[in-house]
């Protein structure tokens, strides 16, 4: 069926960049496209979307992009804005005049080129609308001391996008394709260790290690951990001065896999339903024990952060191969941010730092990145 779908797609665009006519273009290379991912990132900032709905967002916006550029050879700067204002328009409405105003400013609206990029993007919002993430969740958590359960300061509830992973993967065959074996057993010997690891590291936090917890908190009202990811692409594009197809191509892969990792992580979350460090900690070790950061409201294991870093990193080094080292070690230091946290065990960060970088391989070798 998936690849029946990606024909179907394949034929629809071959249909829709047939009469391709030259047009005007007013920006090129990575100038015709990172100003339309950092409009969704100040979009997903103030409006607070959550992370893996941000994700999401981006995973559309930027293969909108790709599939533009891939597709007219002439026109891609126009193309890709036309596919680009669709998708934004479809996911945040009330920005509207921004996002024509970036349309004059970077394109020519009344060309056929940007035409045709927003039959692009009225594709990508086809499939946004059948994705399954207007799904509602009508469950409740399983009980056990080994658990979940809402989390102070604020003990919200419902957890948060219990069926995320469920929607529709772009790499990936579903989000279970990947999916870990269980976490540490609640009240076993490595679990006992792990949890007095995040009380220990709490007690003697250093500046630095604050610092670290801080940089990567992405927490709401923030750009998210997909959006931080899409800040360090945008640096290393823009320093590389990539073509316009070649930089859609780099952010089609990473937002897929990023999406893909979110998707992945969060039915990994939901099989297991993993308790948080503030709840075990405060019932085994210190009733009034609090992290340095609040505890996001949905199960512990494994690492949302962990999971897209591991993703995201593994496809920069792809195209960026001489910052390989420098690349896996920002991802582990985001990984361990959030044991300095204090929300995070190591398993989690472990576990999700591993699958996110298999996510992350599959995601290239699906758009056939050449590797070292």
């Amino acid at each position: 069926m998936m690849k029946r779908a990606a024909l179907v797609l394949t034929v629809m665009l071959a249909v829709l960049f047939a009469s391709a006519s030259p047009a005007s273009a007013r920006a090129t290379g990575s100038s015709a496209v990172t100003p339309w991912i950092e409009l969704e990132l100040t979009a997903i900032s103030s409006h607070s979307v959550s992370p893996p709905r941000a994700s999401r967002a981006l995973a559309y916006l930027c293969r909108a992009m790709y599939l533009a550029a891939l597709a007219d050879g002439t026109d891609r700067e126009d193309a890709v804005a036309g596919a680009a204002s669709t998708v934004l328009e479809y996911f945040f409405s009330d920005e509207a005049s921004k996002i024509d105003a970036l349309a004059d400013e970077l394109a020519a609206p009344s060309s056929s080129a940007f035409r045709r990029g927003i039959g692009v993007g009225r594709v990508m919002i086809a499939r946004a609308k059948h994705d399954g993430s207007d799904q509602v969740w009508t469950g409740t958590p399983p009980k056990g001391p080994g658990y979940w359960v809402p989390t102070p300061p604020g003990y919200i509830y419902p957890p948060l996008e219990p069926l995320a992973g469920r929607w529709r993967t772009w790499n990936l065959d579903k989000g279970s394709q990947y999916r870990p074996g269980p976490l540490p057993e609640y009240g076993s010997s490595q679990f006992l260790a792990e949890m007095h690891q995040v009380y220990d590291v709490s007690q003697n936090l250093t500046e630095e290690q604050k610092q670290i917890a801080n940089y990567w908190a992405d927490g709401a009202g923030t750009v998210t951990p997909a959006g931080h990811w899409n800040v360090i692409a945008i640096d290393l594009v823009r320093e590389a001065g990539w073509s316009t197809l070649r930089t859609t191509r780099l952010f089609s892969v990473m937002n897929t896999a990023q999406a893909d990792a979110f998707i992945a992580c969060w039915d990994t979350k939901f099989t297991y339903w993993s308790i948080r460090p503030v709840t075990a900690i405060r019932r085994e070790i210190d009733p009034n024990w609090l992290p340095y950061l609040v505890t996001p409201p949905f199960p512990s294991y494994p690492s949302g952060h962990s999971t897209t870093s591991g993703a995201a990193s593994t496809v920069l080094s792809a195209f960026f191969p001489a910052q390989d080292d420098k690349l896996a070690a920002m991802a582990e230091e985001a990984a361990i941010s959030r044991l300095y946290a204090g929300i995070h065990y190591r398993s989690d960060n472990e576990v999700g730092l591993a699958l996110g970088r298999r996510v992350g391989q599959v995601a290239v070798e699906a758009y056939h990145v050449p590797t070292p």
